[in-house]
């Protein structure tokens, strides 16, 4: 009777095999991925420089709508410009201690005063 078995050498070749395959799988998605990052990073500089040179025409003298009979859109994001400040906010009534009528402030209510005789 023969034997038909793989030898181990054989084996592991044939998973090696496999392996590659399925690491040049890896390889070529990760490529992908790195390349659509990459893009992605360039598309949101190419935006923010769009913005720039949208704000540079503006500043120049140029309307929107005359921009706009030129074909040019307005740039979804907006030039980078001085920080907003903090928004403000009235400042609260100071809060006061009320005083019952016939109640002098300094006077102790007679129950804190058994409480520490």
């Amino acid at each position: 009777m023969a034997n038909n078995t793989p030898s181990l050498d054989e084996t592991l070749s044939a998973a090696q095999a496999l392996m590659s395959e399925r690491l040049d799988a890896v390889k070529a998605h990760k490529a992908n991925v790195d390349a659509e990052d990459e893009a992605r990073a360039a598309l949101v500089e190419r935006e923010r420089e769009s913005a720039r040179t949208w704000a540079a025409l503006l500043a120049a003298g140029w309307t929107v709508e005359e921009l706009k009979r030129l074909d040019f859109k307005q740039p979804a994001v907006k030039a980078p410009g001085r920080p907003r400040g903090r928004a403000r906010t009235k400042p609260e009534a100071p809060v006061t201690s009320t005083t019952l009528p016939g109640q002098a402030s300094g006077d102790v209510t007679s129950s804190s005063a058994g409480a520490n005789a």
